[in-house]
């Protein structure tokens, strides 16, 4: 098995959390992909994704119950 390695994320300098003008900006980016997958598939959608590097990635959507 192989050893675990200790991480220690510190989320305190990223620009998500520091950055207004970068956290308005992705969540706008965000709002406009979760509406355009509701507007493809024609309802309300569980959406799960990821962003890096300023992208948003889709990884599954299904319809919300």
């Amino acid at each position: 098995m192989d050893e675990e390695d200790e991480v220690v994320l510190d989320y305190t300098t990223d620009a998500l959390i520091v950055d207004r003008g970068f956290r308005n900006s992705i969540l706008s980016s965000i709002a406009r992909a979760g509406h355009a997958i509701e507007e493809l598939y024609g309802s309300p959608q569980d959406v799960e994704g990821v962003v890096k590097d300023g992208k948003i990635y889709v990884v599954q959507t299904r319809p919300q119950m």
